[in-house]
């Protein structure tokens, strides 16, 4: 651990994507447990090198690879950076992954083209790992990129329902939204003249605040996309219950993380003075973003789509913690994009299982499966409380940092509603588990057991970090506290 290097990133980015091609060429042969045990590891050594970076940054603050690559006349420098803020979600995206390529040799096993699915999926990791770790603008819209192109594919091509059309309208929203943001950082290249992320916070200082606040917007218009807030939020549903149920972990548990991580590494960072001035206005989208998911989670009878709907509610918590602008309020917000992250990744796992074991995702045609399936009901009532707030699940102390920050920012009525909401959460989840879990089993599911074991061994993992960092949540915190301190510094200074 002691010997990382800012090389080791690179590797972490790298592994993956070199994987990629491999699984692709040698899958026929190889089969799909060949390629998902390939994908496995590729993603594993990912992961631990992410996690060798920690006594580095407790020693030096942070790790920074930069090279300068040269594109026809241009220099482009590829600078690589872990510190505290990006270490929490590189290790999330990299843990969650792995869990879902063990978890997708059973899932996926009645799929076709398995290293076309492997491949891709592999390709979509080093690009979410590329987004969190770079600090060079158009390098971060080129993992953007890296990320989104091959999720339309795993949408498109394995998806269920009318996949096609799900996945052209992920990819038109989540273009539009990029196209935002590249107009954005082009902008920022034009009136400072490099895209180094170190050094834009002291050269943007004499730009004109006009200009930056239209950057700020066109910036956050494709934050905001990636991350489902109202009202570009509609995407969500139809491409996380869609997708087949390993890629609905990836994109609800951790891809749309990258779109809270990137507010806070630039929105907050390189437009300070712009931020505060709509900080009030954003925590209002973001209450009415909490409600409007958990009233249309509420209401619906398919699993996948009632969680899809619940992730939208829960990224408006995140980001009314960010914009909470304090210390408080900020860690909750970070700590609970950790929390969800590894909840609703276990929750979409348990709705997997059901629907593997089941053929069934209609809560209505379901009922008494706890006694045939009893691990997937006890994750899924943990993953469901945790999500809730309820103690001692992590989930709790996220969601009580998020309310004492909303208190401390003065948005008490706001921070009121965002309590009230928890109980709509409580209300569909238990109400989900007894629908699922309990009552009469329907005749036609008498002989239904649980699921493989390479799906039930991601799902327990997941189980035990959703207890133990409710239990031990000193331990996510000592991460993310740093890094919440660090960017109100920035705020404070503004």
């Amino acid at each position: 651990m002691s010997g990382f290097t800012g090389m080791d990133l690179i590797l972490a980015i790298m592994i993956p994507a070199i994987i990629a091609p491999i699984c692709f060429i040698a899958g026929k042969k190889i089969g799909r447990v060949g390629n998902g045990i390939m994908a496995t590891i590729a993603l594993a050594i990912s992961t631990l090198l992410l996690l060798g970076s920690w006594n580095t940054i407790l020693s030096q603050g942070h790790v920074i690879e930069n090279y300068g690559v040269w594109i026809g006349l241009f220099k482009i420098e590829a600078i690589f950076l872990q510190d505290h803020l990006s270490f929490a979600i590189s290790v999330l995206i990299a843990g969650i992954s792995t869990l879902a390529a063990i978890y997708s040799i059973s899932y996926m096993s009645h799929e076709h083209n398995h290293e076309i699915y492997f491949a891709s999926m592999l390709l979509f990791v080093s690009g979410m790992i590329g987004v969190v770790l770079s600090a060079n603008l158009i390098l971060f819209y080129v993992f953007w990129e890296m990320m989104l192109i091959p999720s339309y594919f795993l949408i498109a091509y394995w998806g269920s329902g009318k996949p096609r059309i799900v996945g052209m309208k992920y990819f038109l929203f989540t273009h539009a939204g990029a196209a935002a943001l590249i107009f954005g950082i082009l902008t920022t290249f034009a009136v400072t003249g490099t895209f180094n992320l170190l050094e834009l916070p002291d050269l943007l200082t004499g730009v004109a605040p006009g200009i930056l606040k239209g950057i700020m917007i066109l910036m956050f218009i494709g934050f905001a996309v990636k991350l489902a807030i109202f009202p570009v939020h509609t995407w969500l549903p139809d491409a996380h219950a869609e997708a087949p149920t390993p890629i609905s972990v990836l994109l609800s548990g951790v891809m749309i993380k990258t779109g809270a991580y990137a507010i806070v590494r630039i929105t907050l960072t390189l437009f300070p003075s712009q931020i505060m001035t709509v900080a009030y206005s954003l925590a209002i989208l973001a209450i009415i973003t909490v409600f409007w998911g958990g009233i249309m989670a509420f209401v619906q009878t398919d699993l996948k789509r009632m969680l899809a709907y619940s992730s939208i509610s829960q990224v408006g918590y995140i980001l009314f913690g960010i914009m909470c602008l304090n210390v408080i309020g900020l860690s909750g917000g970070l700590f609970n994009i950790i929390n969800h992250g590894i909840a609703k990744g276990l929750l979409f796992m348990c709705a997997g299982a059901v629907i593997y074991a089941t053929g069934v995702r209609d809560m209505k045609q379901l009922g008494g499966l706890a006694s045939k399936m009893p691990i997937t009901a006890v994750a899924t009532l943990c993953g469901g409380l945790s999500i809730a707030g309820t103690p001692p699940f992590a989930g709790f102390a996220s969601e009580w940092m998020i309310f004492a920050g909303g208190f401390a920012a003065g948005y008490t009525i706001l921070a009121f509603l965002a309590v009230g909401a928890a109980i709509i959460t409580a209300a569909y989840y238990l109400r989900m588990v007894k629908r699922v879990f309990f009552g009469e089993c329907p005749s036609n599911l008498s002989n239904t057991k649980e699921a493989p074991i390479s799906m039930l061994i991601p799902i327990a993992i997941l189980t035990f970090f959703t207890v133990a960092y409710g239990i031990f949540a000193f331990v996510p915190l000592e991460i993310v506290y740093p890094a919440a301190e660090a960017v109100m510094k920035i705020l404070v200074g503004a």
